[in-house]
């Protein structure tokens, strides 16, 4: 062996090398540390106690962006006292509207982002919530983003939705969604699972079929996908039960190049459901949700079937601040 051959096979060697060590850290970052079975759970808390009967019954709909406020998926690494103020600027916009359920997207429950703090926990013990759905969207030892410097790489990550309830959470279903097909797939292998979380509610004896969404925030295409399927799934359910579909659907009338399809006026368009703000208010600057501090679109909607349920009331809640980008959203109705 001559001394150029020997260099390239010590070059092959080491490439060889870092491409198995490369790919072993891939299969392990990738890998979640709970099990599938673990991923749809119901937790109940008897400290607190479940609602009287009612004839009035109210629900929130938050994208809490995982009380990051305005940083939310920027290149920074927040101090944990942000994490701490936004917790305590949610709980002070939520409390006094003493919701019967609140839907919430982007919550972590132990992640390295957000110092591993159960949010869902927090919040519920907070706000005194016996019943609490949890649906996990991304479970992964170690997530590179955002992408450089690494010092601000997600890392851990536990996180997902949740619904709180003071009625019983009967029973809950997590449908994952379509991911995007022109991403690679180790993109999709690191990146989160897009959820419709169904849950079953009783109030007053009646079951109330909640169902919680986070659409595709990047993909239009992927995005009509999926809410042509949580539309379909929700007017099923409209068959058998009063249905209230709500959450970030990343969608909104004013948003997207004109003339390009916009995937929320698929659900606008339904006859089985209509939005908690009348058709005519959606654009109005009142009804944006997205960015907290300058809303300019509405990315967050109510939807409910006026067949079986008696709408109220309806607003954004700004108290909230920039505890997340998000706004809330607050509905109260009555049953038919």
């Amino acid at each position: 062996m001559n001394r150029l051959t020997g260099l390239g096979l010590g070059l092959l060697i080491v490439l060889g090398g870092s491409l198995a060590g490369l790919a072993l850290f891939f299969a392990w970052a990738s890998a979640g540390r709970l099990s599938e079975s673990e991923y749809a759970q119901i937790v109940v808390n008897d400290a607190y106690p479940l609602s009287a009967e009612t004839d009035e019954f109210s629900v929130v709909s938050y994208n809490i962006g995982y009380l990051s406020g305005l940083t939310n998926n920027q290149a920074v690494r927040p101090a944990a006292s942000l994490y701490e103020t936004n917790l305590a600027a949610a709980i002070a916009a939520l409390a006094p509207l003493n919701p019967d359920i609140v839907a919430l997207q982007e919550i972590d429950l132990e992640s390295r982002r957000s110092y591993q703090v159960d949010q869902v926990a927090a919040l519920g013990d907070a706000l005194a919530y016996p019943q609490r759905a949890i649906a996990i969207n991304w479970d992964k030892r170690y997530v590179p983003f955002p992408y450089w410097p690494p010092a601000v790489h997600f890392g851990q990550m536990l996180s997902g939705q949740a619904i709180l309830s003071r009625w019983p959470i009967v029973e809950q279903e997590r449908i994952v969604l379509s991911k995007v097909a022109s991403k690679p797939f180790y993109y999709n292998a690191l990146y989160l699972d897009r959820l419709a979380q169904v849950a079953q509610i009783e109030l007053n004896g009646q079951a109330v079929v909640v169902i919680n969404v986070h659409l595709e925030a990047f993909d239009r295409p992927t995005r009509q996908t999926q809410t042509e399927v949580v539309l379909a799934l929700a007017e099923d359910y409209a068959t058998r039960h009063p249905v209230i579909l709500l959450g970030d659907f990343n969608s909104a009338l004013n948003r997207d190049a004109e003339g390009s399809p916009r995937s929320i006026q698929t659900v606008l368009d339904s006859t089985v459901f209509e939005p908690a703000v009348p058709l005519a208010q959606l654009s109005d600057a009142a009804q944006a949700t997205y960015p907290s501090d300058r809303p300019e679109f509405k990315l967050d909607y109510i939807f409910y079937t006026p067949a079986s349920l008696e709408l109220l009331e309806a607003r954004v809640i700004t108290a909230a601040g920039q505890a997340s980008d998000h706004l809330p959203l607050w509905m109260r109705w009555r049953l038919k």
